[in-house]
């Protein structure tokens, strides 16, 4: 997308204050084109420039697409990141925006393991936006009665 382009977008987004998606279709709908849009994108490698192939980019092993990303997925929606997270505990769109957030975590973990990605860079990912390394092990929480209720409980 164009500088211009994208910075009337982002204008035009801003001003917006209805609704950011009428439904979780359209959400998931713009979700996905997102996600048509880095298949089809190529990326070229800063090897390219000097590269003396005669049939081109399109059997480099250097060639690859775009990569998923939360802030391409929410710069694609028109959206911030904290707008995103209110649309994830939302219960009409949790649903939606939870596929979106395992197809990106699905590339990362693929990419990491493919070699495709450092692994620290993928795991710093990870941790950062998809909870991993959280522990979830029992937390300490004090519930406190009233005195009618104690009487209960005893």
């Amino acid at each position: 997308m164009p500088r211009a382009e994208f910075y009337s977008f982002v204008a035009s987004t801003l001003k917006k204050n209805k609704k950011i998606f009428p439904d979780a279709a359209a959400f998931a709908e713009r979700a996905a084109k997102y996600f048509q849009d880095c298949d089809s994108t190529t990326i070229f490698s800063s090897v390219c420039a000097s590269c003396k192939k005669d049939d081109g980019c399109f059997t480099c092993p250097k060639r690859r697409t775009k990569p998923y990303t939360l802030s391409g997925l929410c710069l694609a929606l028109g959206i911030t990141k904290r707008q995103f997270k209110d649309l994830k505990t939302n219960k009409c769109f949790c649903d939606a925006v939870e596929m979106a957030l395992l197809k990106i975590e699905a590339y990362i973990e693929e990419s990491c393991i493919s070699g495709n990605l450092n692994g620290t860079f993928a795991l710093a990912i990870l941790k950062e936006h998809f909870g991993f390394g959280e522990e979830e092990g029992e937390k300490d929480f004090k519930i406190s009665l009233s005195e009618k209720a104690g009487e209960f409980a005893e």
